[in-house]
């Protein structure tokens, strides 16, 4: 008999140098994978979340025009970064009181349907909640604006996720004097005397201990004795309106803190 062809298989020497080949590409496409994996860590590293000390960083690592330097920019760059602090804040105050605005309207239509609530509450608060909605697209769109301004100082993409955040601190340096009326230095001013408890950071403190936790349940109160009867709908509305004017000074006072921490640098 005849040797058979056997035309299907591969001699095992010409697959074992196949294989070689294959590991070659690989591990070369892995060391031209790897440096820019390593990029993508460094820039995700300060992430969408940055404080100012972070941003200005990354600032520093832009280029350069002529002439000038990154002290040079930096005035105006902490002026972006707190730009962006506060359209955060106001959005973020926006929202709230949309927030609460759906919550009310939605449980009035279910008291509605139940006939144990007036047809026009739920009319006042659809319009209230419509108001609110409003006002936060144009908290958002501003806050856009402001992070396009900030992403391109930054030399990135203008939409690129960025949240600017308040710069951790100890807790006394959060509003808390000490006995002698100082506040402690934190880490980036650790050799630096305490820094004086400003009015802001008094004022910052306040809201945190009393003012805030006040209006939160003053509001619940106010709500709970609306669905009794006890007061109008109107008068419910002027404290929802009064809680969120307190929330958006408290955001907006926590971007004054954050400037008077930069200027003590």
């Amino acid at each position: 008999m005849g040797r058979r062809n056997h035309p299907s298989l591969v001699i095992p020497s010409d697959l074992s140098r196949a294989k070689s080949r294959e590991a070659r590409t690989l591990l070369f496409l892995l060391l031209l994978v790897i440096p820019n994996a390593a990029t993508a860590r460094q820039t995700a590293g300060l992430g969408a979340e940055m404080t100012l000390s972070q941003f200005r960083t990354l600032l520093r690592s832009q280029p350069q025009r002529a002439g000038q330097s990154p002290e040079t920019n930096r005035p105006r760059a902490d002026e972006i970064f707190f730009q962006l602090l506060a359209t955060q804040g106001r959005e973020a105050a926006a929202r709230q009181s949309l927030d609460r605005l759906a919550g009310w309207t939605q449980a009035a239509q279910a008291r509605l349907a139940a006939q144990s609530a007036p047809a026009l509450d739920v009319e006042v608060l659809r319009f209230s909640e419509a108001t609110a909605q409003a006002r936060l697209a144009q908290f958002e769109a501003v806050r856009r604006r402001a992070l396009r301004q900030a992403n391109q100082s930054l030399g990135r993409e203008p939409d690129s996720p960025l949240v600017a955040l308040t710069t951790p601190t100890e807790p006394e340096l959060a509003g808390k004097p000490n006995e002698a009326g100082t506040i402690q230095p934190d880490a980036r001013r650790a050799n630096s005397p305490p820094v004086k408890a400003t009015e802001s950071a008094k004022r910052l403190a306040q809201f945190e201990k009393d003012l805030l936790p006040q209006a939160q349940e003053l509001l619940g109160k106010v709500y709970q004795n609306y669905l009794f009867g006890g007061i109008s709908l109107s008068a419910l509305l002027w404290q929802e309106e009064q809680v969120y004017q307190t929330e958006l000074q408290y955001r907006l006072l926590m971007v004054e803190v954050e400037r008077e921490l930069a200027a003590a640098e």
